[in-house]
Order: structure tokens, then sequence, then C-alpha cells
């Protein structure tokens, strides 16, 4: 009986030990800005910046609500989008940009849209599945070796609308 108490004790203070060693290493940055207040960025600006090593890949990002330049010129839009997010970033010197938008255009209409743009540029390792609440389109463009996919579906939370993800990078 002795023998189980102790291995019990053991457990217990193992337990203990392990779970005060996870509280006191956890990070307190992963909550959001303004979990604790107003953050004074003034005054901890650059002071907990490293340099980067030389070996480590460039990277460099925008966001907006408008399109990203490096999307081709004769990407179509439906005419009632409303873009939510807009990215664009180079890495390694290959660019990839990245848009969510909204329409209130039925699925049927924008699923025709993007398949026939698709169809058009003659995309290659294509996929799609196209039905009545959801598209995805993805492939590769064989003139630019560019790599596409369009993702969306109806929006739960707002009736009528649907939201798509357009994912382009160059290869």
């Amino acid at each position: 009986m002795t023998m189980k108490k102790t291995k019990m004790t053991w457990v217990a203070t193992a337990s203990l030990a392990l779970m005060l060693t996870l509280v006191a290493c956890s990070d307190t940055n992963d909550q959001p800005a303004n979990a604790n207040g107003p953050t004074n960025t003034e005054a901890t600006s650059g002071t907990n910046e490293q340099p980067a090593p030389e070996d480590t890949p460039t990277t460099s990002s925008s966001a907006s609500d408008e399109l990203p330049a490096e999307l081709p010129d004769d990407f179509p839009l439906p005419e009632d989008a409303v873009i939510t997010f807009a990215n664009s970033g180079e890495n390694e010197g290959k660019k990839s940009a990245m848009v969510i938008f909204t329409s209130e255009e039925d699925m049927k209409t924008v699923s025709q849209l993007y398949k026939q743009y698709f169809d058009d540029k003659g995309m290659t390792d294509a996929a799609s599945l196209l039905d009545d609440k959801n598209i995805i389109i993805q492939g590769t463009d064989p003139n630019t070796q560019q790599h596409w996919s369009v993702i969306g579906g109806a929006m739960a939370s707002r009736e009528g609308v649907i939201e798509l993800t357009v994912n382009w990078s160059e290869s």
C-alpha cells in the first residue's frame, strides 16, 4: 500500500512540476495586442528586433482592400465584388498574392466566370469541384507556370453571399 501511495505522490508531484514549468515558460506575447490595455509602441519599438542571418530568405508583403498588382490585368471579379482582404508578397524573388472577396452573385454565375477564365488560359494539372454551394478550381498556367487556386462557398453568416479566396504564385 505504501508503494502505491509513493508512486501516486511521485506522479502528482511530477505533474505539478510540469504544469509550473509550462506556465513559467509560456509566452505572454500570444495575447491580443490590447488584451491588457493600450500598448505604447514607441517605448518598445525596436528593442526585441534581431538581425536576420544572411541565409534567411527575404520576405516582403503588404495587405489592402484592392487587387494586388501582381495578379494579371485580365483577372476577373464579379461586378459586385467587395474585397475584404488582399495580400501580396515576394519570397526569394518569387511573387505571390491572395485575395478574399464577397459577392451576391449566385454560385453558378461565379463558377462559370472562373471556369471560363481558367479554360481560356489552358490550365494544366487543373482540378475543379463546382456545385451549388462550393467552388474549387486549381491548376497551373502552362505559359507562365503560375499556380492558381480559387476556393469559396456560400457564407453561413450572410444568406445570399458567397466568399471566395484566390491564391496565385509564381513557380
